[in-house]
């Protein structure tokens, strides 16, 4: 079983319903940190023990940094963190620099930090709490990538910020684990042009993936842009009156899905 929970799904701030990427996985686990990790209480601040990052876009570390302080009393083993060697390379150069933030990768001791920065396993896919993670081909102009999750024989598959990818739909193709795919949705189809320009999904890019997809399988549409986000609702509304069999959903910050291999995802 997968337990989700979206912490933050919104494309950027502003007022009490947006937050930024993030999503804990059984409690111990975040994929990103945006905003939405600052709603996490202090004590499940401190059972996370390992951040897998698609990739270093702020709205998708914005609490990384100050999520590492803030448990520093709470904690004696070191945070993991996770992700692409260059977006390591990122993060040790641009924010745990002693610039931006303390660097605490080296504090309090470089041999006992509060921060790991760990690339990605190049031969094998990422084990951790019982989670293997393969990372997933995107597509957004810098080092970025999505996941595919398992446990127990259930799949889950995170886009991460991209653009259209056949590479990241292919890689999903007759996979008989998979029940949700987590997948961005910046912008209407209006708009399609701002999506292409700045490597993000629209309606209009997206709606044939997920035609394609069983329907076993939830399409959770993310990253809908401030502003846009009723706009975008009702294309998707229309659409899914096209296509009632798909399991559609948009969710708010704070919304927990479950997956199992052999129940109807809640």
């Amino acid at each position: 079983m997968i337990r989700l929970r979206i912490l933050g799904c919104s494309g950027g701030i502003g007022g009490p319903t947006r937050r930024t990427t993030s999503y804990a996985l059984n409690d111990t686990v975040l994929i990103d940190a945006g905003t939405g990790v600052g709603d996490l209480s202090l004590d499940e601040l401190a059972r996370i023990d390992h951040v897998v990052l698609t990739h270093a876009h702020l709205d998708h570390i914005a609490c990384l940094p100050l999520m590492a302080d803030s448990v520093i009393a709470l904690r004696t083993t070191p945070l993991q963190v996770w992700a692409l060697p260059d977006v390591i390379g990122i993060l040790a150069k641009h924010v745990f620099n002693d610039l931006v933030w303390p660097d605490f990768t080296k504090i309090p001791d470089p041999s006992n930090p509060f921060v790991t920065l760990n690339p990605l396993p190049t031969d094998r896919p990422l084990k951790v709490a019982g989670l293997q993670f393969t990372p997933l081909p995107a597509s957004h102009g810098i080092p970025a990538c999505g996941y595919r999750v398992e446990r127990d024989g259930v799949a889950l598959a995170f886009s991460g910020d991209t653009g259209d990818c056949p590479a990241f739909w292919e890689k999903l193709e007759g996979d008989d684990a998979l029940r949700a795919v987590v997948v961005e949705c910046s912008y209407p189809s209006r708009m399609a042009d701002m999506a292409l320009l700045t490597m993000h999904m629209d309606e209009s890019s997206l709606k044939d993936r997920l035609a394609a997809l069983p329907a076993s399988t939830a399409a959770i549409l993310i990253h809908r842009k401030p502003g846009l986000e009723d706009e975008i609702m009702r294309e998707w509304q229309h659409w899914h009156a096209l296509h009632a069999d798909c399991d559609l959903r948009l969710p708010l910050h704070g919304q927990v899905y479950t997956f199992s291999a052999t129940a109807t995802p809640v």
